[in-house]
This record gives C-alpha cells, structure tokens and sequence, in this order.
C-alpha cells in the first residue's frame, strides 16, 4: 500500500489503454470526457434514443391531479416525462417533475430561490438524471411558463421566464440564421452558483430537442445543505446573466461569474474534465490550446500535492537495470511552442505544461514527454534513460526501486544520442534533491 500525506493525490496507471510498454503518449485535438448542468429523475440507466424524441417516459395510471392542484381539464390522466414541453392556448408550458430528495424554497440570502437537499447524499453518488429542452425561445418571445411537479404529481409551484433560467446552447447546429436555441431547464434552473460547488452534471446524451445528465455529488451533502453548481462549467460567456459580484461565501471565491472564458487560464485547466464538451471545444479553439494524451504505464503513479506539485512514484519494485517503461517524446516544432498552449491529459487529469520545465529543448525542436516530464531530478538519480530512435527512448533502474519511491532522473544527462542532439538548457534551479553528492544549481 501506498500512503500519500493528507495534501496528495496519487493516480495510478489506467488498467485498460496500454502495456507497460506501449508507446504511451499521443496527440488528441479532442476530448471525450464531457459535462452538463442541472437535472432531474433518478434512473440507474438510461437508453440512448433513437429518435429525436426520448424513450424515456414516466408512465402513470389513473393518476389525476386535483382541481385546486391541476390544468385547466382536471379529470385527465398525466404521462409525464422528467421534464416535459406542452403547448397550450395560453402558450408553452414546461412540465417538470422534482424527484424526491429536493426542495425549491425561498433563498433567506437574496431574493430568489435555491434548492436544498431533504435526504443525505455521499460523495460521489449519482443523485437524480435531469433533463433540460432545447428551446429557440425568440419564436415564442422568450415567455412560457414553468410547473413543478412532485414525484407524486401533485402541483408544487408555477413560474415564468423571468424567474426562470436558461443557458446559451454553443453545439453544432444550435446557431443557425433562423433559430438560436437554449437549454432550458425546469426545477434544477432554481440550482444557485456557488465557486466551490456540491455537484456536478455530465452529460449522458444529446438529441437536438433535449439533453440529459446525472447530478453527481462532489462530497457528502446532508439534509439541510443548500445543492450548488458552478455556472462556469457550463455557460462560456454568461451573456445577460453576469454575476459581478458572486455572493456564494465560498473560502475560494472567485469574486465575479462572468462565465468559463472569464476564468483564470490555470482554473480552467483545473475545470476542463467537468465542462460540457461545446465548451471545452471552445476554450480549445479559442485559446490555441493543444492537448496531448498520455497514459501511466503499469507500475508508475502520478502524485499531485499542492505543496511541491506533481512527480513520479513506483507503485512496484523495480530491480537494478530493470526496464520502467518505454515513451514516446512528441517532436514540438518551434514556432508552435512559442504561439499556443499545451496541456497534458493523463488518464483525464488535466494538467497545465510549463514551457520552460516540462519540454526538453533541441535545436529546431523541443521533446513534450508526457507523464514524464513530471519525473523528478535528482543528483543520484534512480533511473536512466537510452534513447532507441529519433523520438522513443527507454527508463531503467539504476538502483532498487521501492513502491512509494519518487522516481528521478539526472537532468543534465538529458542527451538523445540517436539524434545527436544535446538539451539546450533553457531554465535553470537550484537543487534540493539532498543527497551527497548535489551539484547546487543546474542548468537544464
């Protein structure tokens, strides 16, 4: 067993995408993780659809709502789905079913409402699957009105568009010269913002009249607390809904909402493996950001600890001259180095790379190692590596290697002697590595 102090993470090697020694890095232009926001009925499983319409339908027999409590025709049975978009005389009417568990009351902070939790939820759990429509709401001059249902159908609440919540839908084919839609949300759009949210909502599937997502708790929330969700993970640009001055009490707030193009760099890059896919397309596009995939071969593991960031560890032992793994460097060209943004994407950790400390330099070209360029120097170094081509080079051990070992290379034996290429040194750091025989400061 590996123990970690209480301000570490460690990440072990993924069980499924490589060998010990495949090639473990490559190039991704897209992610595949992808969230969403807000939410409805507990389901433990959920079909995709084939058509546009879900297949997901509640069905109730001989439910009759009462007249005090009912539409206008009080004797019909109700076949409600989660959320439901009905057109009536007097308009379009969002039907939306509250699972058990919830509660919109009145906010006692500012004016408004806000959900609460009516039973416990670990950390962790899946605590309902919510739906929201995809709504061009300027055909219908943006009004229609919300009711909320109990999990018993019984009449819970009736609202309008101007207390209700919407969020700019940035998919492909939601903007067109005719219609721009929106996800419109039903008794979750009452879900306040909050920087250091309770929830998170990643979506299950997309059809081009609904989404619909799980709301997964972040830690334990106990009956009383207030559910929250950080609006940045799901609007870019928070257009006409800005908070300018966030009021979420949160010990890490931000300050001000002004969507997830509004966030620092590094705490967007922190947020990335939770924001729906629209957006984290299109932070990529618009920030120049390159992505690379890598994977942590079995028997290597990836702390990250707020105090001294991110290193290698063995999670086995390894022996004298014993092969760790063998990586494939991605060859850099200089001009993009210099014009875009690189992060790394270990085993969907997202991690923002530092140009001067995680790429070796050569002349013409830099080498991006990924999860290796978090291995620690050390002036007696456990590993060593051989380049074997241009680009692919192997690590073995120099000494024993215990689990929990950090795993440490010489940085200034950094030479690919296949290319005949020395690092060129672009940084430079005073060594802490304590052993005896420390050289101070390097240049690597």
């Amino acid at each position: 067993m590996i123990t970690m102090g209480n301000n570490e993470s460690l990440h072990l090697a993924s069980p499924t995408p490589t060998a010990a020694f495949a090639s473990p890095l490559s190039l991704s232009s897209k992610m595949m993780l992808s969230s969403h926001q807000h939410g409805q009925s507990r389901l433990q499983s959920v079909a995709m659809p084939e058509a546009a319409s879900s297949t997901i339908t509640i069905e109730e027999k001989g439910i009759t709502i009462g007249a005090e409590n009912s539409d206008p025709n009080p004797t019909r049975c109700l076949r409600f789905k989660p959320l439901e978009v009905r057109q009536t005389d007097g308009g379009m009417v969002l039907i939306s079913i509250i699972p058990d568990g919830f509660a919109v009351v009145d906010n006692e902070k500012f004016e408004g409402k806000k959900i609460v939790a009516t039973e416990s939820f670990r950390k962790g759990s899946v605590m309902y699957t919510g739906y929201a429509a995809m709504l061009d709401l300027s055909s219908i001059g943006q009004a229609f009105e919300l009711k909320i249902y109990s999990e018993d159908r019984q009449l819970l609440s009736k609202h309008y568009n101007d207390d209700t919540h919407s969020v700019d839908d940035h998919a492909p084919g939601s903007k067109t010269s005719s219609e721009s839609k929106r996800q419109v949300y039903g008794w979750d759009g009452f879900m306040n913002h909050s920087c250091d949210a309770n929830a998170y909502f990643p979506l299950l599937y997309r059809t081009p009249t609904e989404m619909c997502y799980q709301a997964i708790a972040l830690r334990d929330i106990d009956v009383g607390d207030e559910v929250t969700c950080d609006y940045a993970l799901f609007d870019y640009y928070c257009d006409g809904h800005k908070i300018e001055a966030c009021a979420c009490g949160s010990t890490v707030c931000r300050g001000k909402m002004l969507g997830f193009q509004g966030l620092p760099l590094q705490t967007k890059v922190e947020l990335l493996d939770m924001v729906e896919e629209e957006i984290k397309d299109k932070f990529l596009q618009e920030e120049h950001v390159t992505v690379y995939k890598s994977y942590l071969p079995q028997g290597i593991g990836l702390v990250t600890s707020s105090i001294d960031g991110s290193h290698l560890v063995a999670t086995r032992r390894f022996e004298i001259g014993q092969p760790l793994f063998i990586n494939s460097a991605e060859l850099v060209p200089m001009d993009d180095l210099t014009s875009r943004v690189f992060l790394l994407d270990v085993d969907r950790k997202y991690i923002l790379l530092d140009k001067d400390h995680h790429f070796i330099y050569r002349d013409g070209y830099a080498e991006m190692l990924g999860f290796d360029s978090f291995m620690d120097h050390s002036c007696s170094p456990s590993t060593e590596q051989e380049y074997i081509t241009k680009h692919e080079y192997v690590v073995r051990a120099k000494k024993v290697i215990l689990p929990g070992d950090k795993i440490t290379c010489d940085y200034g034996c950094l030479e690919n002697g296949v290319a005949k290429q020395k690092n060129l040194g672009t940084s430079s750091f005073v060594c802490k590595c304590g052993e005896n025989n420390c050289r101070g400061s390097l240049v690597c």
